[in-house]
């Protein structure tokens, strides 16, 4: 085909771009009448539907929709891929690493992993043997002479013991039957914190001072004397009938077989405190209309003559 050639006239006019044509200002609409319509709609509305009262979301609910940064919401209805198990591919016996110091045994087809005592170690010189076997644990420097030694276990001091019997009150006058002062009359004073009772002639009476007995040595007697007005000191407890720890000096030559034991002897604060509990205790005898056949009885002894029967007794 050939081109023909247009002139340069009408090359100039299809290069120049048409020019735009001016534009008429629109007339601007008044606005006053719809800002005074506005509000007449809105209490239209407002007077027909009223709006209902939004709750507050509570914390658990604000937790709930709330997401950790960094997901992206899952596909449901993409299917989840199925992981392939893979069997589990048995080492052949023999053929485990072993540890540094490790050795292997076998038993029959069941294999042994143990630990050698010792490690060989190189070691430098040319008479020292070029190794040494050093132990993995050392042993102990200090070897019991006795092999399987019995431990025997400390006693703790008991603190739960056994009520009181309901026989013995305060005031009951009881009967001891073991010691230094069996077949003797005492009154019962009280029960101290160690479940031993406190018991007292009185001294006056029939020489047995203040003690402490078990209950298991005393027979409690239907005779009771009112000590309601007798006050037993705070200090008189357990720790108040302690004996202190005699101090023996060193044994001098010649001196190999003296050994002296020696006598208890009453502090002056016992005296003072048996004086004051005898007098409390003789006055309360005295309110009472039997008075010479109860210090008669308080002063004798207990004891059994023939024909007599402890069990058939009452005491």
């Amino acid at each position: 085909m050939v081109e023909t050639k247009k002139p340069a006239a009408t090359k100039k006019a299809e290069k120049a771009p048409a020019k735009p044509k001016a534009e008429k200002p629109k007339a601007e609409k008044p606005k006053a009448d719809a800002k005074a319509a506005k509000p007449k709609v809105a209490k239209a509305v407002a007077k027909d539907v009223k709006a209902k009262p939004v709750k507050p979301k509570t914390k658990l609910e604000l937790l709930r929709e709330r997401k950790p940064k960094g997901t992206k919401p899952k596909d449901k209805t993409k299917p989840k891929p199925v992981k392939e198990k893979k069997p589990k591919q048995k080492e052949p016996l023999g053929k485990k690493p072993l540890k540094a110091g490790c050795y292997r045994i076998w038993k029959g087809k069941k294999e042994i992993i143990r630990r050698k005592n010792y490690i060989v170690k190189p070691i430098g010189g040319a008479n020292n043997g070029n190794a040494r076997r050093v132990l993995q644990n050392k042993r102990p420097a200090y070897y019991a002479a006795q092999l399987n030694k019995k431990y025997i276990s400390k006693r703790k001091p008991k603190t739960n013991f056994k009520r009181l019997r309901p026989s013995i009150t305060p005031g009951t006058v009881c009967i001891i039957v073991a010691g230094v002062h069996k077949g003797k009359k005492v009154v019962f004073l009280k029960r101290l914190v160690s479940g031993l009772c406190l018991v007292t002639g009185p001294f006056k009476i029939n020489a047995c001072p203040l003690r402490r007995v078990n209950q298991i040595y005393l027979i409690a007697t239907a005779t009771k004397l009112d000590i309601s007005k007798v006050e037993i000191p705070k200090h008189i407890n357990d720790r108040y009938f302690r004996r202190g720890k005699t101090v023996r000096s060193k044994k001098e030559e010649g001196d190999i077989f003296g050994q002296k034991t020696e006598k208890y002897v009453a502090s002056e604060q016992r005296k003072k405190d048996q004086e004051a509990l005898d007098a409390q205790l003789i006055t309360a005898i005295k309110e009472r209309e039997d008075k010479k056949m109860f210090f008669g009885y308080l002063g004798s002894y207990f004891g059994l003559r023939n024909r007599m029967y402890p069990h058939i007794m009452k005491f």
